[in-house]
């Protein structure tokens, strides 16, 4: 018997920084993982919201759990120091999570994530539509409750 999920319950915040905002719907088994526009001054400041994201979902059974990546809003970077420290983070940071959905704004955005994760052997859907990507999560959901609320 399939439950479906009240649409009372939903993502809860459970991390916040200028540059990541994390929340967690329990019921749905599901990490939203969201990007704000807030570049990072420095590539310390990035491993920082790395160690901080880790802690935040310490509590999370990450192989009974899929995370939804939002990086709609992200500002373009792509120098080759930023990028390699970037998925080495990311990497580690997806370890185990059960599947990988990430959003993006464009199709050019589509290629360079393609391109970014061919080395991180996990499957990952990238999209540019909300509704595509919690299709492929199998998450039952309005899409406009992936957007965060500032």
């Amino acid at each position: 018997m399939t439950i479906v999920p009240s649409s009372r319950v939903g993502p809860k915040e459970v991390f916040r920084n200028p540059y990541m905002v994390l929340r967690h719907d329990v019921t749905r088994k599901l990490v939203i993982a969201t990007r704000t526009s807030e570049p990072y001054p420095s590539i310390d400041a990035m491993r920082e919201t790395f160690v901080e994201m880790e802690s935040a979902l310490g509590y999370v059974s990450r192989p009974r759990t899929m995370i939804l990546i939002d990086a709609r809003p992200a500002p373009p970077r792509n120098d080759p120091e930023f990028e390699a420290e970037f998925g080495r983070l990311r990497k580690h940071f997806l370890r185990e999570f059960q599947k990988i959905a990430t959003l993006v704004q464009t199709a050019v955005g589509i290629l360079q994530v393609t391109r970014q994760v061919r080395t991180d052997e996990r499957a990952m859907g990238v999209f540019t539509d909300p509704s595509e990507a919690l299709a492929y999560l199998g998450v039952t959901m309005e899409p406009e409750r992936i957007e965060v609320r500032t």
